[in-house]
């Protein structure tokens, strides 16, 4: 009598424990990635209150110079002359007196207070998100 072939034996497939295995390993990799992913956001929002804070200090310091070419190499005394109408001038860089909110575009919330001649520079917000960095200073030459 002739052996009839197991029309099963020839099935290629995967079977359900190595499916669930598969399965396990993604869960492990999203469990650990997701954090992992979120903690990225937080710290490029971090460095990029860094870098608006790093840009109102190159603002403050071009506009020293500024102040310097055009009073014939006298320096400024306070943050108010230094943005005034001898310096800056101009309140699309920085806001007059040198007090205030910073325009820095829709992406970013900047504020200065001023103390003579220090600028005290803080970031509370990027992209609409509440942001936690240090303060700042710049303090006139």
């Amino acid at each position: 009598m002739k052996r009839q072939k197991n029309p099963l034996k020839n099935e290629k497939g995967f079977t359900l424990i190595e499916i669930i295995a598969v399965l396990v390993i993604l869960g492990i990799l999203a469990a650990v990635a997701v954090p992992k992913y979120m903690d990225l956001q937080n710290q490029a929002r971090i460095k990029s209150a860094q870098a608006a804070i790093a840009e109102v200090k190159a603002r403050l310091s071009n506009g020293y110079g500024q102040y310097l070419l055009k009073n014939n190499g006298t320096a400024p005394t306070t943050i108010a002359a230094l943005c005034g109408t001898n310096g800056i001038n101009d309140a699309t860089i920085m806001p007059v007196n040198g007090v205030g909110t910073v325009p820095m575009g829709d992406d970013y919330l900047v504020k200065t207070t001023v103390s003579t001649n220090v600028a005290t520079i803080t970031v509370s917000k990027v992209q609409n998100v509440a942001t936690t960095v240090p303060a700042a200073t710049w303090t006139v030459p």
